[in-house]
């Protein structure tokens, strides 16, 4: 589930889910992927629409400090962590976390716990955050903020997963938020309660016509068959 939040800047609501965030030092657009599913993000990277750089990934693991099960981590895009750490998640305890990533260097943050990496470089475009729940389970994300501006809330809740796209971005960037975990019964284990960062590129659209141009070409074509028409009939 998504919750679009104005409250920390104006934007403009365009088209097929999708929000430009104009600043006076960047700007980027959110892209609403409500029901978007894991099966369409793969799709995106079979087909190279988007190109997975790294992820910063939470997971409920086993829910303690035990070194033989990470609960966060900094994975390649195979899912291989690169850097990770334990993390003791308490049942409907909000855990704050910070990402930070240079162009060269990636910072992971979660709760007073740093992991990092030199293992990745380069421009990125686009993050998709991702959050995973089972039954009788909720991930949360919230008090979201992308280089000072605040943005959407994330959730998942049941056998759920859900997607947000934070799109047209520059390096380095700054990503903040607080996650809350919160389960009945039982605990879910490894990553059945989750969330991810997918950072990456995505590639470019092919560009479109303006509808004036569009229409000089078509008046053009139009000309250009009548000219032969006439040239025939000669």
């Amino acid at each position: 589930m998504i919750n679009l939040r104005s409250a920390f800047f104006t934007f403009t609501v365009v088209s097929f889910g999708v929000i430009s965030v104009p600043t006076v030092a960047n700007a980027f657009t959110l892209v609403d992927r409500t029901g978007f599913t894991d099966t369409e993000f793969e799709n995106l990277r079979t087909t190279g629409q988007f190109s997975e750089l790294f992820v910063a990934e939470s997971r409920i693991g086993n829910a303690s400090l035990d070194p033989t099960e990470r609960e966060f981590g900094i994975n390649d895009t195979i899912g291989v962590p690169v850097a990770e750490g334990q993390f003791a998640w308490g049942n409907n305890q909000s855990v704050n976390f910070k990402l930070e990533y240079t162009g060269s260097l990636v910072n992971y943050t979660v709760g007073s716990r740093t992991i990092a990496s030199s293992t990745f470089s380069g421009p990125v475009t686009d993050i998709f955050l991702r959050t995973k729940s089972v039954v009788d389970s909720t991930m949360v994300l919230s008090n979201l903020v992308f280089e000072g501006l605040g943005i959407s809330n994330l959730s998942s809740s049941g056998d759920d997963v859900d997607y947000l796209q934070i799109s047209n971005i520059t390096t380095p960037f700054t990503l903040t938020g607080s996650s809350l975990m919160s389960w009945t019964g039982a605990p879910p284990v490894r990553s059945n309660l989750a969330y991810q960062i997918k950072v990456g590129t995505t590639a470019p659209m092919e560009s479109v016509p303006e509808p004036a141009t569009l229409g000089g070409l078509l008046a053009a074509g139009v000309l250009s068959v009548g000219l032969k028409k006439k040239q025939k009939v000669a």
